[in-house]
């Protein structure tokens, strides 16, 4: 409709105007602590799976560094005590077939290295080379070991079936050691672990000290049969002289019990004198 004055007339709509309403103060400290919480969580959350993946990589037990008394008591503790046997087990007993030493009247003086030093060195090294011979099968090792002449001559008395003289100890070698047997090692304790075995004496009886000798340098690393060969010299000479007693006897190829002899003399019939025994326990 058109008034007199020329103006249309309309109607008011009915749908209502949205106005934006201002944001209270209240409103936004809310939506603020609600932003920093959630904040909060996201950091927690993402922290703990660091952690979690730190500690898998982390040993389960802390180390504890051994303080100065242990490691003493450690190393004084390897120093010392037994080395691990790896399975072996003591091979000295004599078989079933194995006889007793008989009463020879034929000697055999020995010389052999001499010195305080070159008999402990050679008997710790024959030691070394047994152990190392039956864990390794390598018999050329025997080569390092600086003498097992000992040993070596009880078992050639055994086989040519002589009475063993103490052996005398070389003084005239560079090792210029004045030292005995007696001085070393426990005489009567060798003498009577090895009665079974071979005769052994302090001395040579007074009655054969003059009489003519063989000298022999037996040839190294000689088998069984090489010395049964030489007792024919039992037919010309009661006294035999071994010049140098090392490496005389072969490593392999030997009877058993002849193996045995050896370890017996090494193991048990050798064994320090009483003086060095007192002096270790110090």
């Amino acid at each position: 409709m058109v008034n007199s004055r020329g103006y249309s007339h309309s109607r008011p709509s009915s749908i209502p105007k949205i106005l934006p309403r201002k944001r209270t103060l209240n409103t936004i400290t809310v939506y603020i602590i609600i932003s920093f919480a959630f904040s909060i969580a996201i950091f927690v959350f993402y922290t703990r799976d660091v952690l979690e993946d730190e500690q898998k990589h982390l040993p389960s037990e802390v180390p504890q560094f051994p303080s100065e008394e242990s490691q003493f008591v450690q190393i004084h503790d390897e120093l010392w005590n037994a080395p691990s046997r790896h399975g072996l087990h003591p091979c000295v007993k004599p078989t079933s077939k194995y006889k007793a030493a008989q009463g020879w009247d034929r000697y055999m003086t020995v010389k052999s290295n001499g010195g305080l030093n070159q008999m402990r060195t050679g008997v710790y090294a024959s030691r070394c080379w047994i152990f190392h011979s039956k864990i390794m099968g390598d018999e050329n090792f025997a080569e390092t070991a600086s003498t097992m002449g000992i040993a070596d001559m009880v078992a050639v008395a055994r086989i040519m079936n002589a009475t063993l003289v103490i052996p005398q100890l070389d003084r005239r070698s560079f090792w210029k050691d004045s030292s005995t047997f007696a001085d070393i090692f426990d005489e009567l304790h060798f003498i009577t672990t090895l009665q079974g075995d071979v005769r052994i004496v302090k001395e040579l009886p007074k009655q054969l000290e003059s009489v003519p000798r063989a000298r022999k340098h037996f040839t190294s690393w000689s088998s069984m049969g090489y010395y049964e060969e030489m007792t024919h010299l039992w037919k010309e000479y009661q006294v035999i002289h071994v010049a140098k007693s090392d490496s005389r006897l072969a490593n392999n190829d030997l009877p058993i019990d002849i193996q045995r002899l050896r370890c017996r003399a090494l193991y048990r019939a050798l064994r320090f004198s009483p003086q060095i025994e007192n002096l270790g326990k110090f």
